[in-house]
Formats: C-alpha cells, sequence, structure tokens
C-alpha cells in the first residue's frame, strides 16, 4: 500500500509567512531519518536542534563573469543520484511559494531570487515524489560531499557546483529566511540551494493521505 502525502515548507521571510505545499506520495514504510555523514568544513553550517546535518570544506570558488549571463535557466543534472530534469521559473502566487506545474518532471527555480551564475544563492526545489511516481529530488537526500551539480542556461553556459551542505530539518523549525538569504556564504562565493520533503511520514487517513514532517536541504557551491 502506498500514502498519498502532501508536503507543506513553512517559511518567515520578509515579515510575512510563505508556504510551499505540493502532493507527494511515499511507501507505507517510509524511509529512516538520515545519518550524519561526517567531514571537515570551514565555515559555520545552518543547524537546528533536530535533524541530521552534514557540512564539507568549501571548495575553491568560481566568481560571476564580468557580465553574467541572464538568459533562461534550463536544465540540472546531478550525476550521482541520477538526477536531470528541466528547470521552470517559479515564484509567489498568493502569498504562497509556488511548486513546479510538472510535479514528476520539473525542478523549480525561485526567479524571484537570486540567479545562477550572478554569485548570489539561488534556490530550486521539486518534490521528492507525486502520484505514486519519484520527483525529479527522489534521492536528494542521497548526495555526498563533492558530488557535482550542474546548472545549465538556456543558449548559455552551463555552471558547476560542488556539494558542500547536507542537513534533514524537522518542518517546524527549518530557517528558511537563513537558507535564502544564506548569510553563511563567503561573499567570493556563489550558492546553489535545493529544498524538498524529506524524512519521517505522517499518514493521517485510512486512505494514506498525509504529510512529511521533514525537509531535505543541499547546498553546493560553484566550482566554475
Amino acid at each position: 500500500m502506498r500514502f498519498l502525502p502532501y508536503c507543506a515548507i513553512s517559511l518567515f521571510v520578509t515579515g510575512f509567512t510563505l508556504l510551499v505545499v505540493g502532493i507527494a506520495t511515499e511507501r507505507a514504510h517510509p524511509e529512516p531519518t538520515a545519518q550524519a555523514r561526517t567531514f571537515d568544513f570551514r565555515f559555520e553550517p545552518i543547524v537546528t536542534s533536530t535533524g541530521t546535518s552534514t557540512v564539507t570544506s568549501v571548495p575553491a570558488t568560481a566568481h560571476a563573469t564580468a557580465t553574467p549571463f541572464a538568459g533562461q535557466v534550463a536544465r540540472m543534472r546531478i550525476p550521482s543520484i541520477g538526477a536531470d530534469h528541466p528547470v521552470e521559473e517559479i515564484g509567489i502566487t498568493n502569498n504562497q511559494l509556488d511548486t513546479p506545474t510538472d510535479a514528476n518532471g520539473s525542478i523549480g527555480w525561485y526567479y524571484i531570487y537570486d540567479r545562477p551564475g550572478h554569485g548570489g544563492n539561488a534556490v530550486f526545489s521539486a518534490h521528492k515524489n507525486y502520484n505514486f511516481q519519484d520527483g525529479p529530488f527522489a534521492r536528494l537526500d542521497k548526495v555526498n560531499p563533492g558530488d557535482s551539480i550542474i546548472v545549465e542556461m538556456k543558449d548559455g553556459p552551463e555552471y558547476a557546483y560542488e556539494v558542500i551542505f547536507y542537513h534533514r530539518y524537522d518542518v517546524e523549525s527549518i530557517p528558511m529566511g537563513e537558507l535564502i538569504v544564506a548569510p553563511q556564504k563567503p561573499p567570493e562565493s556563489e550558492w546553489i540551494t535545493l529544498i524538498t520533503c524529506g524524512g519521517r511520514f505522517q499518514a493521517t487517513e485510512e486512505s494514506g493521505l498525509g504529510y512529511y514532517l521533514e525537509r531535505d536541504v543541499v547546498i553546493a557551491a560553484r566550482i566554475r
């Protein structure tokens, strides 16, 4: 039997609450909380009193070009977990952060925040699963330090990033403002932040309707 959960990420940013909501599916026996993968680090991680985190050394950074590419973000590849999906622009509707319209096929980039290649922190989200099928970020919690993430720009350059951070947050304590603003990011570094549902699953109805209790977050630093 499979469950039909929904995921909701509560955010508090710039004085008002934003909400990410999506319909997803999970097996009857959800995976256990991820275990820590320990390795060295050189910057203060974003952590809370709950969840599991891993942080690695910040790699040599690649700076934004003198004239950053301003075209469409086209695709994201994460070879280590077999993710290769188109990217669609998403924003805010009715004070809620949008989710990708193609739930199983697309990764969403929040164009209202930073753009890849411009030296900031670009924020992406995608479903873990939807309608009994894996979503683009189904295995996001399986990435390891040093794994590569490639962001392709339409008719433009490719940007390569290296995973430096993983944390599983409780849905009630995920620091979305910090994850978006990225105060820990060194000024000379460029990051991308990937967010999805994960961890424990709570069924609320006999039909299997329920929700995830945690959120998986990966941060990667640009290397070229």
